[in-house]
């Protein structure tokens, strides 16, 4: 159940958030170990609980990298790990990780781990911590864990930054597109119409297509829309059956360049965690079972699927993942050297730094190939709304010449 409290806490200030608990009562003595002077106290509404689930979905993958790196701080240091998150909680400028920080503490406070108090947050902070974290308490080498991770999710958030920033230049350019469109159709189209027909002509068959066009939009906009949308919603839902969504990753992979990028980013994460995993010396059966989860996608994840039941049967790692035409020669061959060698860890990730590296050299490619593109879509529309435009002025400009 949760409980939206309003207090003063430790270092006088007033804060609020959501917590768990039992009933009122276990809320209070939640709330009274902290220390904290209780303004309000009161069981939160099915809003607020949604709301809350929300916010701790959503923790940033940079946000999550500083929490990890400034936690192996505190533990180089010699802080108990109360002590150092009672320092983060009270630094901390993001908002969402503050909440879970503050989850996290109250969690450790009564007793838990580091890993069973992040368990509780709910999916706000990524199941691979998680387990990496409680690998890390288990082994004696916390601190180690905790900046590895700092420096992977480091690294994912570099990489999705990357493939955000060449999405902006195509959402530009169609929202340029879309406030033309709509102020030809607002305010020149409806001056020229009433101005041809005020001189008696008959309007360009271009003019008339756009006409046309733009009187369609407008009479059955509404429907377009809503039609839209159910679309959108028939295949967020279909593409959330494994089958179905195994298709729609077929696909996206065979499509050129970038289906290249999306599959680089796939084997960078996948040798980047395998490596983070055998650092922490766990069974190769198990980080297979975690990698699944983590690929997020359906191609590459039976693929592993079907090497984990492989290297079960006894096969080697390079062997059983050899028979998957996912993974490139590259990464096979580094996999055998690895296990030959014992040096697998580290050559996972030289694998992962050179996929990052492509993966980086495919964005700028493709953000140089998709900024032409558009601006030729652009200039089509663009030109078209200028033709329509054009020619009736140039119609009765040569019927004013030829009255005279």
């Amino acid at each position: 159940m949760q409980f939206r409290y309003r207090v003063i806490n430790q270092e006088q200030h007033v804060t609020e958030g959501v917590l768990e608990a039992i009933d009122l009562e276990a809320a209070k003595g939640m709330i009274r170990e902290n220390g904290w002077q209780v303004i309000s106290l009161g069981k939160a509404s099915v809003l607020t609980n949604l709301l809350a689930q929300e916010i701790k979905n959503k923790v940033k993958l940079e946000s999550i990298s500083a929490f990890c790196a400034q936690m192996a701080m505190m533990i180089r240091s010699g802080a108990n790990i109360i002590r150092g998150l009672d320092i983060l909680r009270s630094q901390l400028a993001d908002r969402r990780l503050k909440e879970v920080v503050e989850t996290i503490h109250q969690s450790v406070s009564r007793g838990s781990s580091l890993s069973e108090a992040m368990r509780e947050c709910q999916g706000a902070i990524p199941e691979l911590l998680i387990n990496l974290v409680g690998v890390g308490e288990e082994s004696g080498n916390l601190d180690s864990v905790l900046t590895s991770m700092s420096e992977y999710y480091e690294r994912e958030n570099f990489i999705r930054k990357k493939i955000s920033s060449a999405a902006i230049y195509p959402l530009t350019m169609l929202v340029v597109l879309l406030g033309v469109v709509i102020m030809f159709m607002n305010f020149v189209l409806p001056e020229i119409i009433d101005l041809m027909k005020s001189n008696g002509q008959s309007l360009p068959m271009v003019t008339q297509m756009v006409v046309d066009g733009a009187s369609f939009l407008v009479n059955n906009g509404l429907y377009l829309f809503l039609g839209a949308v159910l679309l959108v919603f028939f295949f967020v839902k279909l593409f959330k059956i494994p089958k179905y969504r195994y298709y729609l990753n077929v696909f996206i992979l065979h499509t050129p360049l970038l289906g290249k990028n999306i599959k680089d980013v796939i084997i960078a994460r996948f040798s980047r965690t395998l490596a983070l995993f055998l650092h922490s010396s766990i069974p190769i059966v198990p980080i297979l079972n975690s990698l699944e989860t983590i690929v997020d996608n359906e191609v590459p994840k039976l693929a592993i699927a079907r090497a984990r039941e492989r290297i079960i049967r006894g096969e080697t790692l390079a062997l059983a993942f050899g028979q998957e035409s996912f993974f490139d020669p590259l990464i096979i061959q580094m996999m055998l050297i690895g296990e030959e060698t014992g040096r697998l860890e580290e050559l996972m990730l030289e694998v992962a730094n050179h996929y990052d590296k492509q993966v980086e050299i495919g964005l700028a490619r493709l953000v140089a190939l998709v900024e032409p593109i558009f601006t030729i879509i652009v200039g089509i529309f663009a030109g078209a709304l200028i033709i329509s435009i054009a020619l009736p002025i140039f119609n009765m400009a040569n019927a004013a010449g030829v009255g005279k």
